[in-house]
């Protein structure tokens, strides 16, 4: 009954997030938002701060839920998801052609309805206005699973979700200082998190240690 429920959140959660338009001129260069996978049922959640900055198929972040999952002791679910959905694109092409329009410009193919050819704008980082008009949706996947520990990976989304929960001021110390180490809200465990391309496997390994402290509490 509760795994229906959630799914049921989930679902009307991310209808929402396809037909948001906070963002209109990242929105018609994204075909479709990224959204969370995994366990529907987790102790664990990773956010990453945006799918495209990552790079990585979708085997590399179903690999680090099971490689995250073993650490864990093997029973707990683990979900990914991203605190930011739509990635900016740079297009000098949309731009240059004043082109004015009512909808997206990237087909589920990946290619731009005008020019017919795959997209080739380059990608974006997303800024502050853009991070914060997702953030309520991730609170909001936080508030709908309720998982035992939280893993942020990487700096920007670090300083966001502390900041989101209160627990310190990010801006404060350097992320090296914080990286791989546990904090405690009045809610949430939470994990820092700094996944490497060059090695990814020994980077999600790094927090085994962390997962050994807390080993019990999964249970």
């Amino acid at each position: 009954m509760r795994k229906e429920k959630t799914i049921s959140r989930i679902v009307k959660m991310e209808e929402r997030i396809h037909n948001c338009s906070r963002c209109s001129e990242v929105r018609v260069c994204c075909h479709r938002p990224s959204t969370g996978k995994g366990d529907l049922d987790p102790d664990i959640m990773i956010i990453f701060s945006n799918e495209c900055d990552q790079s990585w198929t979708k085997s590399k972040y179903s690999g680090i839920r099971q490689q995250i999952a073993r650490m864990a002791g093997g029973e707990s679910g683990v979900y990914h998801t991203f605190m930011v959905r739509c990635q900016p694109k740079i297009c000098t092409l949309r731009r240059n052609k004043e082109v004015l329009f009512d909808g997206v410009l990237i087909n589920a193919d990946n290619r731009c309805l005008l020019t017919r050819r795959q997209c080739d704008g380059l990608m974006g980082q997303p800024d502050d206005q853009q991070t914060m008009n997702c953030l309520h949706f991730m609170l909001e996947e936080i508030e709908i699973f309720a998982p035992k520990v939280i893993i942020t990976v990487g700096e920007q989304t670090y300083q966001y979700v502390f900041r989101a929960f209160g627990l310190l001021d990010p801006f404060q110390r350097e992320f090296n200082e914080v990286k791989n180490k546990l904090f405690r809200s009045s809610e949430y465990l939470f994990m820092t998190a700094d996944f490497n391309h060059s090695d990814l496997e020994q980077s999600v390994a790094d927090l085994e240690p962390l997962f050994q402290i807390i080993a019990g509490s999964l249970d």
